[in-house]
């Protein structure tokens, strides 16, 4: 998913599309070309060192990308399969020479360190901004969060009202966000049900904006950026959930809602490049840290979440 965000004077602003490999594939045959090199290795420097760089790949993968974007079964296969051929490429480090190259272990452990520390740290952020009581979390079933937590987890973090935001994409079998085609409707994500997070008073409500084509070659519009929404007013501090399937929502302005009450379906309006739901909360224009009764912990890039009434 490609979405760019706000200046503060509006929720989004367009990205053009444009064709990229997944950064999820090149890490994970950079970590099998590395995983091979251990059993080449001519000494027990150099053998450290590659296992270093194929920690810091593991970390890229899960920890700064989007893993999602491959289908789970292969994925993990993958992963459990380098990590077994790295583990027993062990074997050979009692026939093999100490080896100086200590300077390149060194720059490696230290890499991979300020990575480990930066993934904790963006997962565990938060703004010290609380909402006024936790939210209910609005959708059912396993979703991927593809942008959430603090830099460089979430493109939202640098807009002061969209801060806490997280973006949310459903999965589907084999933990899989699409069917490999490009019909909305292959989505896992597209059409499901979505249900007010807090109660309060709907403030803003919009319904009738056209999906994103997501077929090659299809018309983008990226305007208006939130696409068909529904704003919530708890009294203390304003819900937002965008990007809705037109012609879904069950509400309309200056009614009042109750938690758990469909208020409509996800959808692929605004400017998004994929179906999903965007989501979060802000009072007097800043954002605030997003907390579930039913979804435990911070939400943040790369977290998968399971939820069933």
């Amino acid at each position: 998913m490609e979405t760019t965000q706000p200046e503060p004077s509006q929720p989004e602003q367009p990205t053009p599309r444009r064709l990229r490999l997944p950064p999820g594939l090149l890490i994970i045959a950079l970590a099998l070309w590395n995983a091979a090199s251990l059993w080449t290795a001519p000494n027990r420097t150099t053998w450290l060192t590659d296992l270093t760089i194929l920690a810091t790949c593991f970390v890229l993968t899960e920890g700064l990308g989007a893993p999602a974007r491959q289908p789970r079964l292969p994925r993990r296969t993958i992963e459990t399969g380098t990590a077994a051929a790295a583990l027993t490429s062990a074997s050979r480090l009692p026939e093999l020479p100490p080896g100086n190259d200590v300077l390149g272990l060194a720059a490696g452990v230290v890499l991979l360190t300020a990575l480990v520390v930066l993934v904790a740290v963006a997962r565990t952020h938060t703004w010290h901004a609380p909402l006024s009581q936790p939210l209910r979390f609005p959708l059912e079933g396993e979703w991927y969060v593809v942008q959430g937590g603090g830099r460089p987890l979430n493109h939202h973090a640098r807009f002061p009202e969209q801060r806490g935001a997280v973006d949310l994409v459903g999965l589907g079998r084999y933990g899989t966000r699409t069917r490999h085609d490009h019909e909305l409707t292959a989505f896992a994500a597209y059409g499901r049900a979505v249900r007010a997070p807090c109660d309060g008073r709907v403030v803003s409500v919009e319904d009738a904006i056209e999906d994103q084509d997501t077929r090659p070659g299809g018309r983008a519009r990226h305007q208006p950026p939130y696409g068909n929404h529904v704003f919530i007013d708890t009294g203390r501090e304003i819900v937002k959930l965008a990007h809705l399937r037109p012609g879904s929502l069950t509400v309309s302005r200056g009614d009042t809602v109750r938690a758990g009450q469909l208020i409509g379906e996800t959808g692929n309006s605004g400017n998004t490049s994929e179906p999903h739901l965007h989501l979060h909360a802000e009072r007097d224009g800043v954002g605030l840290d997003l907390r579930f009764t039913d979804v435990p912990g911070r939400l943040y890039r790369g977290r998968v979440i399971r939820a069933f009434p």
